[in-house]
C-alpha cells in the first residue's frame, strides 16, 4: 500500500510543470542579471513568468516579487511593512501558521509592536465585529489573517476583512498558500499576500509575494538590485518558470480539481462516520462550503492508540499528519488544535490532491478503523 494524503504539506510535481522547467535546468543557463544573450533569455523567462502570475491574480507585474517560499515571504512582508510604514499595532489569530506568528511574536518581544490576538471559538471562528472594534482603537495598524487555515481548512472572508481594514486606514496581510489550491484566492482584497509553488504541484523552494503598489515594504535581503530592488540574490529561473506553470494549471483546471476534491472529501467523511461513529471533525473541516475541499482534520474518540496512529498508518504505507509540516516532531503538537481547546494528540490531518483516488480513501479509512479498534 502506498497512499499519500499529506498534500497540505507538499504536493507531487506535475509532469507539465517538470517539462516547463527542464530547458532552464539543462541548457538555458544564463544569469538573468547578465547583459549577454544567455542572461537576456533567462531574464525574458523570468519576466514572462512574473507577467503570467500577475495576470492570473489580476494584479500588476510590478506587484509580484519572487522568494524562496512561504516562510521567507511572510517574514519579508510582515517585518518589511512594520519597518517601512511604522506600524505599532498588529492583530492576528492564534490559528495562523508559525511563519506568521513567530516573526510577529519576536517583534513584540523586541518592543517594536504591540501584538493582539482575536478570540476564536472551538470551531475556529472569530467575528468581524471584533476586528472592527479593535481597528477603531488602533487605526493605521496591520491585520494578518490567512484565507484558508493550513490544518482545519476554515475559510476566512478576506474580502470583508479587507473592507474593514480600508475603512480604518489599516493594512491587511494574508498567507494565501493553502487558498490557491481548491479555492479562489482573493489577493485584491489584501495589501500584502503570499503564495508558494510546492502546494500546487510546483517545485519546492520557490514562492512569491504580492505587494500592493501603494504599500511600502522594506527589503528583507540586501545584496543586489534583483526583484525590483526588493530581494537581492540571483533568481531561481527554472523554479520560477515551474511555479508560473503550476499556477496556470491550477487556474486552468480549477473547476475539475474542485469537483474532484469535493467528491473525495465527501466520500471520506461518509466512510469515517460509518466506520468510526463517534469521530470528531475539527474546525469546519466537515463542511463542504466553510472549509477548503482539500483538507479534513479529525479527532478520534478516547483511545490508548492515539499517539501511535500516525506512525502505524505510515508503517502500512499511508501518509497523513498531525498538523503543519513545520511542527512535525515537536513535543508541543499542533498550536491550531490547542487554540481550539482540544487535545493535540488526538488530531489527524488528511489532505487531498487532484491525484487522490476514491480507492485510496477507502483503504485509508479501513486501515484507520482497524488500527483504532486494536
Amino acid at each position: 500500500m502506498d497512499i499519500y494524503l499529506d498534500n497540505a504539506a507538499t504536493t507531487q510535481l506535475d509532469p507539465e510543470v517538470l517539462a516547463s522547467m527542464m530547458p532552464y535546468m539543462a541548457n538555458l543557463c544564463g544569469n538573468p542579471s547578465s547583459v549577454h544573450r544567455y542572461g537576456c533569455r533567462a531574464k525574458a523567462a523570468l519576466e514572462k513568468s512574473r507577467k503570467k502570475i500577475a495576470a492570473l491574480l489580476d494584479v500588476a507585474p510590478a506587484e509580484i516579487v519572487f522568494t524562496s517560499g512561504g516562510t521567507e515571504g511572510n517574514n519579508m512582508l510582515l517585518k518589511g511593512i512594520i519597518d517601512a510604514m511604522h506600524i505599532a499595532h498588529v492583530l492576528t489569530s492564534p490559528l495562523e501558521h508559525l511563519a506568521v506568528r513567530m516573526p510577529l511574536e519576536a517583534l513584540a518581544k523586541q518592543g517594536k509592536i504591540t501584538l493582539s490576538y482575536l478570540r476564536v471559538s472551538q470551531a475556529g471562528d472569530f467575528t468581524l465585529d471584533e476586528v472592527e472594534a479593535w481597528l477603531k482603537r488602533h487605526p493605521h495598524a496591520l491585520v494578518s489573517l490567512m484565507q484558508v487555515n493550513h490544518e482545519i481548512g476554515n475559510i476566512t472572508d478576506i474580502a470583508a476583512v479587507g473592507q474593514i481594514c480600508r475603512r480604518y486606514g489599516a493594512f491587511l496581510h494574508s498567507d494565501m498558500i493553502q487558498a490557491i489550491y481548491g479555492c479562489f484566492p482573493d489577493f485584491l482584497s489584501c495589501h500584502l499576500a503570499v503564495g508558494s509553488a510546492h502546494k500546487i504541484h510546483g517545485p519546492k523552494g520557490v514562492g512569491f509575494v504580492y505587494i500592493d503598489a501603494k504599500t511600502s515594504v522594506a527589503p528583507l535581503i540586501a545584496g543586489g538590485s534583483q526583484e525590483l530592488n526588493m530581494r537581492g540574490g540571483t533568481e531561481n529561473v527554472p523554479y520560477i518558470v515551474g511555479m508560473a506553470k503550476a499556477l496556470a494549471i491550477a487556474f486552468r483546471d480549477r473547476e475539475k480539481i474542485v469537483t474532484h476534491l469535493l467528491a473525495i472529501k465527501q466520500h471520506m467523511i461518509a466512510l469515517l462516520k460509518k466506520h468510526i461513529p463517534d469521530i470528531i471533525f475539527n474546525g469546519h473541516s466537515e463542511s463542504l462550503t466553510q472549509s477548503s475541499p482539500h483538507l479534513l482534520n479529525i479527532s478520534l474518540p478516547d483511545s490508548q492508540a492515539h499517539d501511535m496512529l500516525i506512525y502505524n498508518l505510515d508503517i502500512h504505507g499511508i501518509a497523513a499528519s498531525t498538523g503543519s509540516a513545520c511542527t512535525s516532531g515537536s513535543a508541543l503538537g499542533s498550536s491550531v488544535i490547542a487554540a481550539l481547546q482540544k487535545k493535540n494528540s488526538h488530531a489527524i490531518r488528511f489532505s487531498f490532491s487532484k491525484y487522490t483516488t476514491h480507492i485510496e480513501v477507502e483503504q485509508t479509512v479501513a486501515m484507520l478503523a482497524k488500527l483504532y479498534a486494536k
